[in-house]
């Protein structure tokens, strides 16, 4: 059930029950006062406690790699195996606590447009050169020419 607040500018929270001010609520157009019912410090501790737990971490995992790659987390862990967690250009595996990264096609529709996983310097590396094989062979002879 929910209280009245004791002045235009508090709200109670849902969760820890306490009478705290407006600004510590998010914004939600939809409801009546224009602010959530649940206060910034119950969401944040909400969401410290799910990103712990390891099902909660796969499944988000897995609706990212769907949303932006068209892939599902079976699919990025089927790569993995086949890459023996190694990145696809330096063949290094990935350091601990990090992760390989999906390379994508930027050109081509979802899904199409996986390649392989790289480690993240790889994968910045490509997309610095703008995902362009000629000014890669350009920057190899430079650096060949003018360095290592």
């Amino acid at each position: 059930m929910r209280r009245e607040a004791e002045s235009p500018w508090t709200q109670w929270c849902e969760v820890c029950d306490d009478e705290r001010p407006l600004v510590q609520f998010g914004k939600r157009k939809r409801s009546p006062n224009g602010r959530t019912n649940v206060c910034r410090a119950c969401v944040k501790a909400a969401n410290n406690k799910a990103n712990r737990d390891p099902q909660v971490v796969r499944k988000r995992r897995d609706a990212r790699l769907r949303r932006v790659y068209g892939i599902t987390l079976a699919d990025y862990e089927r790569m993995g195996r086949r890459q023996r967690w190694r990145c696809a250009i330096c063949g290094q595996k990935a350091v601990a606590g990090d992760r390989l990264v999906v390379d994508h096609d930027h050109d081509k529709p979802k899904g199409a447009a996986v390649r392989r996983l790289l480690c993240r310097g790889e994968n910045a590396a490509l997309g610095h050169f703008g995902d362009s094989s000629a000014r890669l062979d350009r920057g190899a002879v430079y650096l060949r020419d003018h360095g290592k």
